[in-house]
């Protein structure tokens, strides 16, 4: 068959093979598969775990052996239907800084150093740019648990690193009951103030000596770094303002 439409979906050549094999073969080993279609069964393993990810093959435990079947192709539409959800949170995530982003435009060029960063690593270089910087960040639109899911191990680091370096960290955040917040322990020099939801930006935004770096949660997670004095003392001088209005309790 023409596989060109399973590889225009995303698939790779050997997450096709491994898809159309379990859909004409049924419950398989990945021994199994992998003497069928001729892929090293370490890769197998691999790419069994990425179509898992994406809803097309889903495992059974027979006996104490894990098995792998094809989920009935139907099942791609829906594979299709979340990808166009995703890209849509993406296209609302990126209305929202468009105003933003296009006001930067209007600065003069020698005076504005934008950067992007994509993914978990992304987010990575801009914190250690913090530690790097020793200055207090002032953070709005923050949902701790995200980033807390998305670096565990890293985020204490950054903690400590802040602890260390002595640099303070002040964070608005919604007044919401189910609010994730780091712990003191953990986060012994961030402060919090809490605002009603209908105050609340929830644009992520962090300022820090003369750069704002603004975070989109989409897929890939986006990081914008401005790095301009004007732009960051307007955004210290809203903080700062917010900061005032906010409550100290949730």
């Amino acid at each position: 068959m023409d596989d060109t439409v399973l590889r225009k979906l995303g698939l790779t050549d050997n997450e096709i093979k491994i898809y159309l094999d379990l859909l004409k073969s049924g419950l398989s080993s990945a021994y199994e598969i992998s003497n069928r279609t001729r892929i090293y069964r370490v890769h197998v393993y691999d790419k069994l775990e990425q179509l898992i990810e994406k809803g097309l093959v889903t495992t059974v435990l027979k006996g104490a052996k894990k098995h792998f079947q094809a989920v009935h192709p139907s099942k791609i539409k829906q594979y299709l239907d979340e990808k166009k959800r995703i890209l849509d949170e993406q296209e609302k995530d990126f209305e929202k800084i468009l105003p933003e982003l296009e006001s930067f435009m209007k600065l003069p060029r020698e005076d504005t150093f934008v950067e992007v960063f994509r993914g978990s690593e992304g987010l990575k270089y801009f914190l250690k740019d913090i530690i790097k910087t020793e200055k207090d960040v002032l953070v709005t639109g923050i949902e701790d648990k995200k980033y807390e899911e998305a670096l565990p191990i890293f985020m204490k680091q950054y903690f400590r690193d802040l602890r260390n370096n002595k640099i303070n960290e002040r964070i608005i955040t919604v007044k919401s009951k189910d609010v994730f917040l780091f712990d003191k322990d953990v986060a012994p020099n961030t402060e919090y103030r809490f605002l009603e939801a209908k105050d609340f930006n929830p644009t992520n935004t962090f300022v820090y000596g003369d750069k704002v770096v603004i975070v989109t949660w989409g897929n890939p997670i986006t990081a914008i770094m401005i790095k301009n004095k004007d732009i960051a003392e307007t955004y210290k001088n809203h903080f700062e303002y917010l900061w005032k209005i906010a409550d100290r309790k949730n």
